[in-house]
């Protein structure tokens, strides 16, 4: 199944790309709660991105993290960085470490894997 995700706004804009399960019986709730978490996170990407800025005023871009999530207990097993055009790695591997702490309130019920993107650009 492949489900696309609506744009959530926050601190760093979210973009979601992508959510992909084996089949039609993943839990209803799984893809707002996605959203919700990432959001819930936007203040540890503030602090990657504030700690980027530091090192180089001129950063700017969009970070796609690919996130596993297990099928019973809801919690991120992966978390990494698909694709970023921010060429800090201290950055990327912040958000990325960030996200990978993200437990969902419910089981998604199967496996899931998505592509989702963290917008720094605040031009």
């Amino acid at each position: 199944m492949n489900k696309k995700i609506s744009t959530v706004m926050a601190v760093a804009l979210f973009a979601a790309t992508g959510l992909m399960s084996a089949c039609s019986s993943l839990n209803p709730n799984t893809e707002g709660q996605i959203l919700s978490a990432l959001e819930a996170k936007k203040g540890e990407f503030k602090a990657c991105y504030e700690s980027a800025l530091e090192r180089n005023r001129e950063t700017r871009g969009t970070v796609t993290l690919a996130l596993k999530i297990d099928e019973v207990s809801g919690d991120v097993t992966s978390s990494s960085v698909d694709q970023s055009n921010i060429g800090d790695n201290g950055m990327n591997q912040c958000v990325a470490n960030a996200a990978s702490t993200i437990s969902l309130p419910e089981p998604p019920g199967l496996p899931v894997e998505g592509n989702y993107g963290v917008n720094f650009d605040f031009e």
